[in-house]
């Protein structure tokens, strides 16, 4: 079996060096030695940190996990929106798409776009100032638009 050499640890030879100066110094006026400089002591190390910290992350959670996980399930049944009784107040333009901004006479607000279902049939196209929708009643297809109320001055809804 082969040994392995070791090199001397660091705090060990600074040990030794401040232990031959103590010596010297001690025993340098019995020897007829006067120094008229100081001796210098060992360089003293610094430590880069004093405190070590340590997270013990057993059967707990990791804290940069999202806390949100999976997909949002609602409780609360959607009401389909009925178009005989709301209006248009708004529709909203992104890049790929539009939002029909609806409000129903008792202050409730509903946003479609196209491919949502309304009672008995679809929303087919948002346009800048309108929604049009396909309805089926009876077997009898009809297509519904809503255009854009403007609200008159001083009229609070």
């Amino acid at each position: 079996m082969r040994q392995l050499k070791r090199k001397p640890r660091r705090s060990s030879r600074t040990a030794v060096i401040a232990a031959v100066v103590v010596s010297v110094a001690l025993l340098a006026p019995e020897l007829g030695v006067a120094s008229q400089e100081p001796v210098e002591a060992a360089p003293k190390e610094q430590k880069l940190r004093e405190n070590s910290y340590y997270y013990g992350a057993f059967n707990r959670r990791d804290p940069f996990r999202s806390l949100i996980t999976g997909q949002f399930v609602s409780n609360e049944i959607v009401p389909v929106v009925d178009l005989t009784g709301v209006e248009l107040v708004g529709v909203v333009k992104g890049e790929m798409d539009r939002f029909a901004l609806l409000e129903d006479e008792l202050g409730r607000s509903y946003v479609l776009r196209v491919g949502d279902q309304v009672k008995n049939g679809t929303v087919v196209s948002v346009g800048d100032d309108q929604l049009v929708a396909r309805i089926t009643t009876f077997g009898q297809t009809s297509t519904i638009r809503l255009h854009m109320v403007q609200p008159e001055q001083g009229v609070k809804r």
